[in-house]
Protein backbone atom coordinates (compact mmCIF):
# COMPACT_ATOMS: atom_id res chain seq x y z
CA UNK A 1 0.00 0.00 0.00
CA UNK A 2 1.69 3.46 -1.01
CA UNK A 3 1.90 6.33 1.35
CA UNK A 4 -0.87 8.22 -0.45
CA UNK A 5 -3.53 4.97 -0.12
CA UNK A 6 -2.27 4.81 3.87
CA UNK A 7 -2.63 7.89 4.51
CA UNK A 8 -6.89 8.36 2.61
CA UNK A 9 -7.22 4.90 5.04
CA UNK A 10 -5.83 6.78 8.16
CA UNK A 11 -8.00 9.92 7.67
CA UNK A 12 -11.15 7.98 6.75
CA UNK A 13 -11.26 6.09 9.97
CA UNK A 14 -10.10 9.19 11.58
CA UNK A 15 -13.51 10.56 10.45
CA UNK A 16 -15.28 7.79 11.17
CA UNK A 17 -14.24 7.88 14.75
CA UNK A 18 -14.75 11.28 15.10
CA UNK A 19 -18.15 11.16 13.96
CA UNK A 20 -20.09 9.57 16.87
CA UNK A 21 -18.44 12.30 18.96
CA UNK A 22 -19.39 15.24 16.85
CA UNK A 23 -22.73 14.12 16.67
CA UNK A 24 -23.09 14.18 20.38
CA UNK A 25 -21.31 17.58 20.65
CA UNK A 26 -23.75 19.29 18.68
CA UNK A 27 -26.65 17.07 20.00
CA UNK A 28 -25.66 18.58 23.74
CA UNK A 29 -25.89 22.05 24.40
CA UNK A 30 -22.58 22.91 26.74
CA UNK A 31 -21.94 25.40 29.15
CA UNK A 32 -19.62 28.39 28.25
CA UNK A 33 -18.44 31.99 29.47
CA UNK A 34 -15.69 33.48 28.51
CA UNK A 35 -15.24 35.35 32.19
CA UNK A 36 -16.11 32.32 34.21
CA UNK A 37 -13.37 30.01 31.63
CA UNK A 38 -10.61 32.79 31.84
CA UNK A 39 -11.47 32.15 36.04
CA UNK A 40 -10.35 28.76 35.31
CA UNK A 41 -7.33 29.06 33.38
CA UNK A 42 -6.17 31.93 36.33
CA UNK A 43 -6.70 29.52 39.13
CA UNK A 44 -5.28 26.04 37.28
CA UNK A 45 -1.98 28.32 36.73
CA UNK A 46 -1.79 28.95 40.25
CA UNK A 47 -2.47 25.90 41.29
CA UNK A 48 0.48 24.70 38.95
CA UNK A 49 2.86 27.12 39.98
CA UNK A 50 2.36 27.64 43.91
CA UNK A 51 0.69 24.33 45.25
CA UNK A 52 3.58 21.86 46.68
CA UNK A 53 2.38 18.38 46.11
CA UNK A 54 1.51 16.36 48.97
CA UNK A 55 3.37 13.04 49.54
CA UNK A 56 0.22 11.02 49.66
CA UNK A 57 -1.66 9.34 47.12
CA UNK A 58 -4.54 11.18 45.62
CA UNK A 59 -6.93 8.22 47.03
CA UNK A 60 -5.72 9.24 50.44
CA UNK A 61 -6.21 12.85 50.33
CA UNK A 62 -10.14 12.34 48.85
CA UNK A 63 -10.28 9.91 51.64
CA UNK A 64 -9.30 12.49 54.43
CA UNK A 65 -10.68 15.77 52.80
CA UNK A 66 -14.36 13.92 52.78
CA UNK A 67 -13.80 13.37 56.69
CA UNK A 68 -12.97 17.00 57.65
CA UNK A 69 -15.64 18.48 54.65
CA UNK A 70 -18.42 18.78 57.71
CA UNK A 71 -15.56 19.91 60.24
CA UNK A 72 -13.04 22.17 58.53
CA UNK A 73 -13.60 22.95 54.52
CA UNK A 74 -10.99 24.98 54.73
CA UNK A 75 -8.73 22.14 55.05
CA UNK A 76 -10.24 19.91 52.57
CA UNK A 77 -9.85 22.42 50.03
CA UNK A 78 -6.07 22.31 50.80
CA UNK A 79 -6.11 18.62 50.51
CA UNK A 80 -8.07 18.52 47.27
CA UNK A 81 -5.82 21.59 45.84
CA UNK A 82 -2.90 18.92 46.71
CA UNK A 83 -4.75 16.47 44.03
CA UNK A 84 -5.35 18.11 41.29
CA UNK A 85 -1.94 19.80 41.55
CA UNK A 86 -0.72 16.35 41.02
CA UNK A 87 -3.60 15.50 38.45
CA UNK A 88 -4.96 18.63 36.50
CA UNK A 89 -7.38 15.94 34.74
CA UNK A 90 -9.62 14.44 37.32
CA UNK A 91 -12.78 15.99 36.76
CA UNK A 92 -14.44 15.04 40.21
CA UNK A 93 -11.71 16.03 41.90
CA UNK A 94 -11.82 19.70 40.81
CA UNK A 95 -15.83 20.05 41.24
CA UNK A 96 -15.74 18.90 44.97
CA UNK A 97 -12.58 21.37 45.40
CA UNK A 98 -15.67 24.01 44.35
CA UNK A 99 -17.57 22.44 46.68
CA UNK A 100 -15.28 22.91 49.66
CA UNK A 101 -14.33 26.09 48.36
CA UNK A 102 -18.19 27.27 48.44
CA UNK A 103 -18.48 25.78 51.75
CA UNK A 104 -16.02 28.20 53.40
CA UNK A 105 -17.27 30.68 55.72
CA UNK A 106 -15.36 33.41 54.99
CA UNK A 107 -13.78 36.44 56.64
CA UNK A 108 -15.63 39.71 56.04
CA UNK A 109 -12.68 41.93 56.54
CA UNK A 110 -10.73 40.20 53.91
CA UNK A 111 -10.77 39.90 50.41
CA UNK A 112 -11.76 36.23 50.45
CA UNK A 113 -15.29 36.87 50.36
CA UNK A 114 -15.01 37.52 46.72
CA UNK A 115 -12.04 35.49 45.86
CA UNK A 116 -13.80 32.05 46.95
CA UNK A 117 -16.68 32.47 44.92
CA UNK A 118 -14.97 33.36 41.94
CA UNK A 119 -11.94 30.39 42.71
CA UNK A 120 -15.10 27.92 43.26
CA UNK A 121 -16.54 29.07 39.70
CA UNK A 122 -13.31 28.40 38.30
CA UNK A 123 -12.57 25.21 39.78
CA UNK A 124 -16.53 24.14 38.97
CA UNK A 125 -16.24 24.96 35.41
CA UNK A 126 -13.03 22.60 35.19
CA UNK A 127 -15.16 19.76 36.78
CA UNK A 128 -17.97 20.18 34.18
CA UNK A 129 -14.89 20.53 31.19
CA UNK A 130 -13.22 17.16 32.44
CA UNK A 131 -16.44 15.12 33.51
CA UNK A 132 -17.02 11.83 31.39
CA UNK A 133 -20.42 11.23 32.11
CA UNK A 134 -23.97 12.93 32.66
CA UNK A 135 -24.25 12.60 36.05
CA UNK A 136 -20.79 14.36 36.74
CA UNK A 137 -21.30 17.28 34.45
CA UNK A 138 -24.98 17.69 35.68
CA UNK A 139 -22.89 18.18 39.39
CA UNK A 140 -20.19 20.12 38.02
CA UNK A 141 -23.12 22.70 36.60
CA UNK A 142 -25.05 22.48 39.70
CA UNK A 143 -21.88 23.46 41.78
CA UNK A 144 -21.00 25.83 39.26
CA UNK A 145 -24.66 27.59 39.23
CA UNK A 146 -24.34 27.70 43.33
CA UNK A 147 -21.13 29.48 42.77
CA UNK A 148 -22.04 32.23 39.97
CA UNK A 149 -24.72 33.41 42.47
CA UNK A 150 -22.62 34.22 44.88
CA UNK A 151 -21.00 36.29 42.44
CA UNK A 152 -24.48 37.91 41.46
CA UNK A 153 -24.16 36.22 38.05
CA UNK A 154 -27.24 35.61 38.00
CA UNK A 155 -28.17 34.66 33.88
CA UNK A 156 -25.02 32.63 33.85
CA UNK A 157 -25.87 30.52 37.18
CA UNK A 158 -29.99 29.91 35.41
CA UNK A 159 -28.18 28.34 32.54
CA UNK A 160 -25.49 26.02 34.50
CA UNK A 161 -28.63 25.23 36.53
CA UNK A 162 -31.04 24.91 33.48
CA UNK A 163 -28.67 22.58 32.01
CA UNK A 164 -27.67 20.66 35.35
CA UNK A 165 -31.00 19.23 35.24
CA UNK A 166 -31.57 18.39 31.54
CA UNK A 167 -29.04 16.11 31.86
CA UNK A 168 -30.16 14.77 35.53
CA UNK A 169 -33.19 15.58 36.83
CA UNK A 170 -32.05 16.13 40.32
CA UNK A 171 -35.02 17.94 42.55
CA UNK A 172 -32.62 20.06 45.06
CA UNK A 173 -30.80 21.38 41.75
CA UNK A 174 -34.42 21.67 40.54
CA UNK A 175 -35.67 23.71 43.03
CA UNK A 176 -32.80 25.81 43.48
CA UNK A 177 -33.29 26.68 39.43
CA UNK A 178 -37.13 27.80 39.90
CA UNK A 179 -36.52 30.11 42.65
CA UNK A 180 -33.23 31.61 41.02
CA UNK A 181 -35.33 32.14 37.80
CA UNK A 182 -38.59 33.22 39.98
CA UNK A 183 -35.99 36.05 41.18
CA UNK A 184 -33.79 36.53 38.20
CA UNK A 185 -35.06 35.00 35.55
CA UNK A 186 -37.04 36.11 31.95
CA UNK A 187 -39.79 38.23 34.13
CA UNK A 188 -41.41 41.66 33.45
CA UNK A 189 -39.69 44.38 35.59
CA UNK A 190 -41.76 47.63 35.66
CA UNK A 191 -43.72 49.57 33.98
CA UNK A 192 -44.31 53.12 32.58
CA UNK A 193 -47.43 55.17 30.89
CA UNK A 194 -46.06 57.35 28.33
CA UNK A 195 -48.60 59.90 28.65
CA UNK A 196 -46.68 62.31 26.72
CA UNK A 197 -47.25 61.03 23.62
CA UNK A 198 -50.25 61.60 21.15
CA UNK A 199 -51.55 59.21 22.07
CA UNK A 200 -50.20 57.99 24.87
CA UNK A 201 -48.94 54.61 25.36
CA UNK A 202 -48.08 51.83 27.86
CA UNK A 203 -44.28 50.39 28.20
CA UNK A 204 -43.72 47.27 29.47
CA UNK A 205 -40.07 46.70 30.37
CA UNK A 206 -38.72 43.01 31.00
CA UNK A 207 -35.60 41.56 31.80
CA UNK A 208 -34.51 40.04 29.17
CA UNK A 209 -34.65 41.19 25.12
CA UNK A 210 -38.02 39.84 23.85
CA UNK A 211 -37.65 37.23 20.99
CA UNK A 212 -37.42 38.14 17.41
CA UNK A 213 -38.52 35.34 16.37
CA UNK A 214 -42.20 35.85 17.97
CA UNK A 215 -44.20 37.56 15.37
CA UNK A 216 -47.97 37.31 17.18
CA UNK A 217 -46.86 38.96 20.49
CA UNK A 218 -50.23 40.44 20.46
CA UNK A 219 -51.74 36.76 21.57
CA UNK A 220 -49.58 37.82 24.95
CA UNK A 221 -51.28 40.72 25.59
CA UNK A 222 -55.02 41.80 26.75
CA UNK A 223 -56.14 45.24 27.39
CA UNK A 224 -59.52 45.23 29.02
CA UNK A 225 -59.79 41.49 27.75
CA UNK A 226 -59.53 42.36 24.30
CA UNK A 227 -56.46 42.58 21.85
CA UNK A 228 -54.58 45.18 22.26
CA UNK A 229 -54.67 48.24 18.74
CA UNK A 230 -51.08 48.11 18.33
CA UNK A 231 -47.69 46.56 19.90
CA UNK A 232 -44.24 48.28 19.49
CA UNK A 233 -40.99 45.75 20.28
CA UNK A 234 -37.56 47.22 20.98
CA UNK A 235 -35.17 44.78 22.92
CA UNK A 236 -36.78 44.34 26.76
CA UNK A 237 -39.67 47.07 25.96
CA UNK A 238 -43.06 46.00 24.85
CA UNK A 239 -45.47 49.29 24.48
CA UNK A 240 -49.09 48.91 24.21
CA UNK A 241 -50.38 52.03 21.43
CA UNK A 242 -53.58 53.65 20.90
CA UNK A 243 -54.54 54.52 24.79
CA UNK A 244 -56.64 57.47 25.83
CA UNK A 245 -56.00 59.89 28.61
CA UNK A 246 -58.21 60.02 31.26
CA UNK A 247 -58.73 56.37 30.93
CA UNK A 248 -58.22 53.49 33.17
CA UNK A 249 -56.88 49.87 31.64
CA UNK A 250 -56.39 46.43 32.96
CA UNK A 251 -53.63 45.02 31.24
CA UNK A 252 -52.79 41.04 30.81
CA UNK A 253 -49.10 40.13 30.55
CA UNK A 254 -49.88 36.34 30.00
CA UNK A 255 -47.24 33.21 30.42
CA UNK A 256 -45.60 31.74 27.75
CA UNK A 257 -44.75 35.31 26.40
CA UNK A 258 -40.99 34.15 24.68
CA UNK A 259 -37.71 36.13 25.51
CA UNK A 260 -34.78 35.99 23.36
CA UNK A 261 -32.61 33.78 25.97
CA UNK A 262 -34.74 31.16 25.23
CA UNK A 263 -37.40 31.41 28.56
CA UNK A 264 -40.65 32.45 28.50
CA UNK A 265 -42.36 34.32 31.33
CA UNK A 266 -43.30 31.47 33.99
CA UNK A 267 -46.57 33.32 35.17
CA UNK A 268 -48.97 35.56 34.24
CA UNK A 269 -49.17 38.78 35.42
CA UNK A 270 -52.08 41.54 35.66
CA UNK A 271 -51.68 45.34 36.19
CA UNK A 272 -53.95 48.35 36.71
CA UNK A 273 -53.37 51.30 34.66
CA UNK A 274 -54.22 54.77 34.66
CA UNK A 275 -53.26 56.84 32.01
CA UNK A 276 -52.98 60.99 32.71
CA UNK A 277 -53.28 64.37 31.11
CA UNK A 278 -50.69 65.91 29.73
CA UNK A 279 -48.72 67.71 31.41
CA UNK A 280 -48.65 71.18 30.72
CA UNK A 281 -45.67 72.22 28.35
CA UNK A 282 -44.45 75.07 25.75
CA UNK A 283 -42.28 74.57 22.79
CA UNK A 284 -41.18 76.02 19.73
CA UNK A 285 -41.78 75.00 16.33
CA UNK A 286 -38.50 75.84 14.94
CA UNK A 287 -34.99 76.96 14.57
CA UNK A 288 -35.96 80.14 12.33
CA UNK A 289 -35.37 83.10 13.70
CA UNK A 290 -35.53 85.64 11.19
CA UNK A 291 -38.81 87.86 11.92
CA UNK A 292 -39.48 90.31 8.70
CA UNK A 293 -38.88 93.74 9.77
CA UNK A 294 -42.39 94.03 7.80
CA UNK A 295 -45.85 93.58 8.85
CA UNK A 296 -46.97 91.44 11.33
CA UNK A 297 -44.09 90.17 13.32
CA UNK A 298 -45.40 87.16 15.74
CA UNK A 299 -43.71 83.98 16.82
CA UNK A 300 -45.61 81.03 16.82
CA UNK A 301 -45.34 79.06 20.61
CA UNK A 302 -46.80 75.58 20.65
CA UNK A 303 -48.83 75.16 24.14
CA UNK A 304 -50.49 71.86 25.94
CA UNK A 305 -52.39 72.16 28.60
CA UNK A 306 -51.74 75.74 29.85
CA UNK A 307 -54.25 78.94 29.14
CA UNK A 308 -51.40 81.04 30.44
CA UNK A 309 -47.30 81.20 30.25
CA UNK A 310 -44.74 82.76 31.33
CA UNK A 311 -42.44 85.20 28.84
CA UNK A 312 -39.34 86.66 29.26
CA UNK A 313 -37.32 88.75 26.20
CA UNK A 314 -33.36 89.26 26.07
CA UNK A 315 -30.88 90.94 24.15
CA UNK A 316 -27.46 90.04 23.04
CA UNK A 317 -25.41 93.31 22.47
CA UNK A 318 -23.45 93.50 19.18
CA UNK A 319 -20.56 92.78 21.06
CA UNK A 320 -21.17 89.67 22.65
CA UNK A 321 -22.50 87.99 19.47
CA UNK A 322 -19.25 86.25 18.35
CA UNK A 323 -18.93 84.95 22.22
CA UNK A 324 -22.52 83.50 21.34
CA UNK A 325 -22.10 81.54 18.74
CA UNK A 326 -18.61 80.34 19.35
CA UNK A 327 -20.20 78.86 22.72
CA UNK A 328 -22.95 77.26 20.87
CA UNK A 329 -25.63 78.76 23.04
CA UNK A 330 -27.32 80.16 19.64
CA UNK A 331 -30.54 78.12 18.85
CA UNK A 332 -30.32 75.64 21.98
CA UNK A 333 -32.36 75.39 24.49
CA UNK A 334 -31.47 77.03 27.30
CA UNK A 335 -31.78 76.40 31.18
CA UNK A 336 -33.03 79.06 33.76
CA UNK A 337 -29.63 79.42 35.25
CA UNK A 338 -27.99 80.16 31.65
CA UNK A 339 -31.21 82.55 31.20
CA UNK A 340 -30.04 84.00 34.49
CA UNK A 341 -26.24 84.45 33.25
CA UNK A 342 -27.66 85.94 29.98
CA UNK A 343 -29.60 88.51 32.15
CA UNK A 344 -26.37 88.98 34.34
CA UNK A 345 -23.45 89.29 31.87
CA UNK A 346 -23.68 89.55 28.43
CA UNK A 347 -27.31 90.50 27.48
CA UNK A 348 -30.35 92.63 28.87
CA UNK A 349 -33.79 91.59 29.54
CA UNK A 350 -36.22 93.66 27.81
CA UNK A 351 -39.44 92.26 28.29
CA UNK A 352 -41.13 89.86 31.15
CA UNK A 353 -44.92 89.43 31.39
CA UNK A 354 -47.69 86.97 31.00
CA UNK A 355 -49.99 85.90 27.67
CA UNK A 356 -53.49 84.15 27.67
CA UNK A 357 -53.14 81.21 25.24
CA UNK A 358 -56.14 78.98 24.21
CA UNK A 359 -56.50 75.86 25.59
CA UNK A 360 -58.14 72.40 24.57
CA UNK A 361 -57.36 69.63 26.64
CA UNK A 362 -54.07 67.46 25.61
CA UNK A 363 -53.92 69.04 22.36
CA UNK A 364 -51.45 71.12 21.14
CA UNK A 365 -52.86 74.57 20.50
CA UNK A 366 -50.31 76.90 18.09
CA UNK A 367 -50.59 80.94 19.45
CA UNK A 368 -48.74 84.05 17.84
CA UNK A 369 -46.49 85.43 20.49
CA UNK A 370 -46.73 89.49 19.24
CA UNK A 371 -42.98 90.04 20.04
CA UNK A 372 -42.58 93.59 18.86
CA UNK A 373 -45.97 94.79 20.20
CA UNK A 374 -44.68 93.35 23.63
CA UNK A 375 -41.06 94.94 23.84
CA UNK A 376 -41.71 97.88 21.34
CA UNK A 377 -38.31 99.11 19.05
CA UNK A 378 -36.11 96.93 18.89
CA UNK A 379 -32.60 97.45 18.57
CA UNK A 380 -30.00 95.89 16.53
CA UNK A 381 -28.93 92.48 17.95
CA UNK A 382 -29.72 88.68 18.78
CA UNK A 383 -32.46 87.90 21.04
CA UNK A 384 -33.64 85.29 22.87
CA UNK A 385 -37.19 84.40 23.56
CA UNK A 386 -38.29 82.15 25.96
CA UNK A 387 -41.48 80.81 27.51
CA UNK A 388 -42.82 78.25 30.53
CA UNK A 389 -46.47 77.22 31.91
CA UNK A 390 -47.64 79.44 34.45
CA UNK A 391 -48.58 76.31 36.24
CA UNK A 392 -46.07 74.19 38.34
CA UNK A 393 -45.73 70.66 37.31
CA UNK A 394 -44.04 67.82 39.04
CA UNK A 395 -41.97 66.77 35.98
CA UNK A 396 -40.95 70.27 35.80
CA UNK A 397 -37.75 70.10 33.62
CA UNK A 398 -35.20 72.74 34.20
CA UNK A 399 -35.12 73.24 29.86
CA UNK A 400 -36.89 76.12 29.36
CA UNK A 401 -38.86 76.39 25.63
CA UNK A 402 -36.03 78.84 24.22
CA UNK A 403 -36.39 81.01 20.61
CA UNK A 404 -33.40 82.73 19.08
CA UNK A 405 -34.18 85.32 16.91
CA UNK A 406 -33.74 88.62 15.17
CA UNK A 407 -35.86 91.01 13.67
CA UNK A 408 -34.65 92.14 9.83
CA UNK A 409 -34.91 92.34 6.23
CA UNK A 410 -31.22 92.02 5.50
CA UNK A 411 -30.33 88.71 3.86
CA UNK A 412 -27.05 87.96 4.55
CA UNK A 413 -24.39 85.96 1.79
CA UNK A 414 -20.80 85.46 2.18
CA UNK A 415 -17.94 83.71 -0.49
CA UNK A 416 -14.83 83.34 0.81
CA UNK A 417 -11.93 82.58 -1.22
CA UNK A 418 -8.26 83.15 -1.68
CA UNK A 419 -8.45 87.02 -1.84
CA UNK A 420 -10.82 87.71 0.94
CA UNK A 421 -14.30 87.52 1.81
CA UNK A 422 -17.23 88.62 -0.30
CA UNK A 423 -20.45 89.96 1.02
CA UNK A 424 -23.60 90.37 -0.34
CA UNK A 425 -26.81 91.88 1.29
CA UNK A 426 -30.33 91.65 -0.36
CA UNK A 427 -33.65 92.79 0.88
CA UNK A 428 -35.57 89.06 2.59
CA UNK A 429 -39.04 90.70 1.30
CA UNK A 430 -38.41 90.98 -2.23
CA UNK A 431 -34.65 90.23 -2.99
CA UNK A 432 -33.79 93.72 -4.58
CA UNK A 433 -29.76 94.21 -3.54
CA UNK A 434 -29.36 96.90 -0.85
CA UNK A 435 -27.11 99.53 -1.20
CA UNK A 436 -25.45 101.96 1.53
CA UNK A 437 -25.58 98.99 4.29
CA UNK A 438 -23.26 98.82 7.05
CA UNK A 439 -21.23 95.57 7.08
CA UNK A 440 -18.91 94.44 9.80
CA UNK A 441 -16.44 91.83 9.97
CA UNK A 442 -15.81 90.68 13.77
CA UNK A 443 -13.30 88.01 14.92
CA UNK A 444 -13.47 85.14 17.19
CA UNK A 445 -12.22 87.86 19.55
CA UNK A 446 -14.86 89.72 19.30
CA UNK A 447 -12.30 92.62 17.68
CA UNK A 448 -13.96 94.22 14.45
CA UNK A 449 -12.05 93.77 12.18
CA UNK A 450 -12.94 96.01 9.22
CA UNK A 451 -16.24 98.13 8.41
CA UNK A 452 -17.90 98.76 5.06
CA UNK A 453 -20.49 99.65 2.85
CA UNK A 454 -22.41 98.10 0.38
CA UNK A 455 -22.25 99.89 -3.14
CA UNK A 456 -25.62 99.95 -5.30
CA UNK A 457 -25.11 96.42 -5.86
CA UNK A 458 -24.91 95.08 -2.24
CA UNK A 459 -21.65 94.11 -2.11
CA UNK A 460 -19.05 94.43 0.15
CA UNK A 461 -15.58 93.27 -0.14
CA UNK A 462 -12.65 92.80 2.85
CA UNK A 463 -9.48 92.68 1.81
CA UNK A 464 -7.09 88.75 1.93
CA UNK A 465 -4.85 90.65 4.68
CA UNK A 466 -7.84 90.83 7.03
CA UNK A 467 -9.17 87.65 6.49
CA UNK A 468 -6.28 85.57 6.89
CA UNK A 469 -5.96 86.34 10.45
CA UNK A 470 -5.07 83.11 12.78
CA UNK A 471 -6.23 82.36 15.99
CA UNK A 472 -8.50 85.38 18.00
CA UNK A 473 -8.06 87.19 15.04
CA UNK A 474 -9.61 84.64 12.49
CA UNK A 475 -13.27 86.05 10.59
CA UNK A 476 -16.26 84.87 12.78
CA UNK A 477 -19.36 86.56 12.06
CA UNK A 478 -20.51 89.37 9.43
CA UNK A 479 -23.02 91.79 10.54
CA UNK A 480 -24.97 93.99 7.99
CA UNK A 481 -27.06 97.04 9.89
CA UNK A 482 -29.13 99.57 7.72
CA UNK A 483 -31.68 102.50 8.93
CA UNK A 484 -33.53 101.86 12.30
CA UNK A 485 -33.55 98.66 13.39
CA UNK A 486 -32.19 96.55 10.40
CA UNK A 487 -29.60 93.83 11.45
CA UNK A 488 -28.68 90.78 10.92
CA UNK A 489 -25.51 88.83 11.15
CA UNK A 490 -23.55 85.45 9.26
CA UNK A 491 -22.08 82.92 11.24
CA UNK A 492 -18.77 82.56 9.50
CA UNK A 493 -17.43 79.31 11.87
CA UNK A 494 -20.44 77.18 10.32
CA UNK A 495 -19.84 74.45 7.18
CA UNK A 496 -19.64 76.38 4.10
CA UNK A 497 -20.41 74.94 0.79
CA UNK A 498 -17.74 73.83 -1.13
CA UNK A 499 -18.28 75.01 -5.17
CA UNK A 500 -14.93 73.74 -5.73
CA UNK A 501 -15.98 70.63 -7.93
CA UNK A 502 -18.18 72.72 -9.45
CA UNK A 503 -15.98 74.57 -12.07
CA UNK A 504 -15.71 77.80 -9.85
CA UNK A 505 -12.49 77.47 -8.38
CA UNK A 506 -10.09 79.05 -11.33
CA UNK A 507 -7.08 78.17 -12.81
CA UNK A 508 -4.58 76.14 -11.03
CA UNK A 509 -1.08 79.17 -10.19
Amino acid sequence: MNSLARFALAAGLALALAAPFAESAAAEPGFSHTGVAADAKRYEAYLQSSWKANAKKAPELKVEADKLFATDPRAASRLLANVVAGNANDGPAWTRLAEALLSIKADPEKSERYDLPVNASGAAYRGYQLAKDKAEKAHALSVLGTALQQRSYWRPAIDALKLSIDLVDDQPTREAYDKLRAEHGFRMLDYKTDNEAAPPRLCLQFSEDLSRAQTDVAKFIAVDGKDPQNLTQEGKQLCVEGLTHGQRYQVTIRQGLPSEVGENLNKTSEIAVYVPDRSALVRFTGKAYVLPSRGQQGIPVVTTNTSRIAIEVHRIGDRNLATLLQSGDFQRQLSDYEIENIRNNSGLKVYSGEMDVPSKLNEDVTTAVPVTDATGKLEPGAYVLTAKPTEKTKGDSYQVATQWFIVSDLGLTAFTGGDGVHAFVRSLADATPIGDAKVKLVARNNEVLATAATDASGYVKFDKAIAKGEGGAQPAVIVAEKGAGEYAFLDLTLNAFDLSDRGVKGRDA
